[in-house]
């Protein structure tokens, strides 16, 4: 009897070691990847010469990381972050505007995935927010949030409508469209489409989900 309760204990012992092994695997590559976006978006940030608003642009672009950082943390969703949630963070100010529309199936975002996404998010939402339909006293301003989930696929499409051309951003040489545009196909394959329409902006972002819920991403700078 002791000799099996000592077997007992060994293999748990083993196991202990093997959870506490992958764990800190886990922690090191979250960490590996959060550094490796946070440097990606240093460095296209601060490619001005004004040193306030970028500064603010950059605490913008690191409070939306830890927002989903807390996000990711949930221990009540373990394989990913609700879709629904991410856009309800970065549109909370907004939470009961009637020009908003926020529409699609419960999706649960894989972790690495959602960092990537959020942003994309963040900007867009910010753009809207400085020069878009959530900047504008027109009651015809709109803007529609909707997305699709099939067959592990994501269709997400963020649509403005109302909003005078005059008040659109440059968007060509700004940081969010060279995000989407760029980033995201580099790091996970997404097929995305920016617009400067003349009711405002129009961006779909179609992202495929890894079979694999914590597939080894890797933001790297984009160029």
């Amino acid at each position: 009897m002791l000799r099996l309760e000592l077997k007992v204990m060994e293999e748990e012992r083993i196991r202990a070691i093997a959870r506490e092994a992958h764990l800190r695997a886990e922690l090191q590559h979250r960490v590996r990847n959060m550094l490796a976006i946070v440097r990606s978006i240093s460095a296209r940030t601060f490619g001005t010469n004004d040193e306030d608003e970028n500064a603010n642009h950059f605490r913008g672009r690191l409070d939306a990381l830890a927002r989903i950082e807390v996000r990711c943390g949930d221990s009540s969703r373990k394989n990913g972050c609700d879709l629904e949630d991410m856009v309800s963070d970065e549109l909370r100010i907004f939470e009961f505007d009637e020009r908003i529309e926020i529409k699609g199936p419960e999706v649960s975002v894989p972790h690495e995935i959602a960092r990537l996404i959020a942003l994309a998010i963040h900007e867009l939402a910010t753009n809207s927010i400085k020069f878009g339909a959530l900047s504008s006293t027109d009651a015809r301003a709109r803007l529609s949030v909707r997305w699709t989930f099939a067959r592990s696929r994501l269709r997400f499409i963020w649509e403005e409508i109302g909003v005078p051309i005059i008040g659109a951003a440059p968007a060509s040489t700004g940081f969010g469209q060279e995000y989407i545009e760029q980033a995201l196909p580099y790091q996970i394959n997404a097929a995305t489409l920016f617009e400067l329409r003349p009711g405002g902006i129009f961006c779909t972002m179609e992202v495929p989900f890894p079979e694999k819920p914590e597939a080894d991403i890797w933001p790297r700078a984009w160029a």
